[in-house]
């Protein structure tokens, strides 16, 4: 039987009141464990302060502070309790970005109830395009903000809770999780509601520094955890691991950003193929793949298979292209994708049989297996040869010197443009950018050698791990010496 999420809070109360639900670190980064009892009770402050304050008879949505601490996760609790739609805003959102976040919601909703500014009036005609359970921001690496909405209300159901393609990577009910990655990024927020259903103890890391990650995992006895690429590789690099650090995990889950192969067979020497998942898919809920770290070793790139989600590559016409061709990745799943479950910036495009894409490039194998390409607007054109930048970057961090990277085009004025690089070192390392060059030389065709590098203290990313290249700079730094 489906239940709300309010009486679902209640009830793993009831049953488990001292069994720990959150634990979170305060201001000084001590820890601060919630028993399921204390969990439930505030929550049930929330909703009441939620009931008091918003007018029944308009459509309302509340902003969410959503750092990764006790009272964010409460706030969130208390709103899908409550059944009023629920934005995480990223705390560090620039006020420029944040007008638009909430501009955008105030098409929707008659308030909107940001932190700080009280009820925001919506800025013309409100249209209501049935229930939602939360919202969620995307197009961080685009830089233009979007919002997608998770049709609601939300409901515990434990046949479909989590789903279908998340119970294949390890999870289990009552499980110990570590949330790392920030509450407001989309696979955070929905493994962290997952979670909450589930009965789970989720340590909740308010900022990521990599050997923190592993002490947690070891001492929590972590058993699921949600990583991104950066990461990933980062914990390798930086914090070094063993085996026994992980020996607790079942199961890593990576999404968002293209893992590079170094860092892949790194974690599933780590902990093992079979405890190593990549799911690929969209803030948009268009449909899912997934692949265990075997099937990847046996396919290396591969994002996997559908999962109750069809997949087609099709052609600037929307014709099926031959296997193994690259076009643009459809998917389709039992729930058609519809307008009314975006507020606006709508990015999906859809066939008349409900297949849909948010323009992601790539081809399938003969079994099924979907392989990522990058899109044609992120391709390095060199005098009409273009490059992929993570074929470059994957072989710049290969380097023994270099923690990150990211290629990027140059103008240049015979070619049209050529290959620069962003570099960050790691701590206590040199490298002339004449050895990196040398070092790509070894692996990489000429033209796609960078030919400026500059070092960095760091990469602009999204939380989601991918790179935004929009902040970079156009030039790629001085002129290789």
């Amino acid at each position: 039987m489906a239940l709300t999420v309010h009486r679902r809070i209640a009830e793993i109360a009831a049953g488990a009141p001292d069994r720990t639900a959150l634990v979170g670190f305060d201001a000084d980064l001590v820890e601060q464990p919630l028993s399921w009892r204390a969990f439930a009770g505030a929550v049930e402050d929330g909703v009441a302060a939620l009931r008091s304050a918003l007018d029944p008879d308009v459509p309302s949505c509340v902003v969410v502070e959503a750092a990764n601490t006790p009272a964010a996760a409460i706030g969130i609790a208390a709103a899908l309790a409550a059944e009023v739609p629920v934005f995480p805003l990223n705390p560090a959102t620039p006020p420029a970005e944040r007008d638009v976040l909430l501009g955008l919601l105030s098409r929707r909703f008659g308030h909107v109830h940001a932190p700080g500014s009280g009820p925001r009036p919506p800025t013309g005609p409100v249209v209501p395009t049935g229930p939602v359970a939360y919202l969620l921001a995307t197009g961080a690496s685009t830089g233009v903000p979007k919002i997608s909405a998770k049709p609601g209300p939300l409901r515990h159901d434990p046949d479909r809770t989590p789903s279908l393609a998340i119970r294949q990577t390890g999870w289990r009910t009552g499980q110990r999780q570590l949330v790392v990655g920030p509450l407001h990024h989309a696979a955070s927020f929905t493994a962290f509601v997952d979670a909450l259903l589930d009965m789970n103890t989720v340590v909740l890391q308010p900022f990521f520094e990599p050997r923190w990650t592993v002490d947690l995992v070891r001492r929590h006895r972590i058993e699921w955890v949600q990583l991104t690429p950066t990461h990933m590789r980062e914990i390798l690099v930086l914090a070094r691991p063993d085996r026994e650090d992980f020996r607790s995990v079942r199961a890593v889950l990576h999404t968002a950003a293209r893992c590079d192969p170094d860092t892949k067979r790194g974690w599933l020497d780590l902990v093992g193929p079979e405890r190593v998942f990549e799911l690929y898919g969209a803030t948009e809920g268009i449909g899912v793949t997934l692949a265990r770290g075997d099937e990847w070793l046996a396919r290396p790139g591969t994002v996997g298979r559908g999962v109750l989600t069809q997949l087609r590559v099709l052609d600037e016409r929307g014709r099926p292209v031959p296997t193994g061709e690259v076009g643009t990745v459809f998917l389709r799943t039992p729930r058609r994708v519809g307008r009314s479950d975006y507020v606006t910036g709508q990015v999906v495009r859809t066939t008349p049989d409900g297949f849909a894409t948010v323009g992601d490039r790539g081809r399938l194998d003969a079994d099924g297996y979907l392989y990522l390409e990058p899109r044609d607007q992120d391709s390095i054109n060199v005098g009409g040869e273009k490059v992929d930048p993570q074929e470059v970057e994957a072989v710049l961090l290969t380097h023994p010197a270099v923690l990150d990277a990211v290629a990027l085009a140059v103008p240049h004025d015979a070619l049209g443009s050529v290959v620069g690089a962003h570099v960050v070192l790691r701590p206590g390392t040199t490298a002339r950018k004449a050895d990196l060059a040398a070092h790509c030389g070894r692996r990489l065709a000429g033209y796609k050698i960078p030919k400026h590098f500059a070092f960095v203290d760091r990469v602009p990313r999204s939380a989601a791990g991918k790179v935004q290249r929009w902040r970079l700079a156009p030039e790629g730094g001085a002129p290789t010496r």
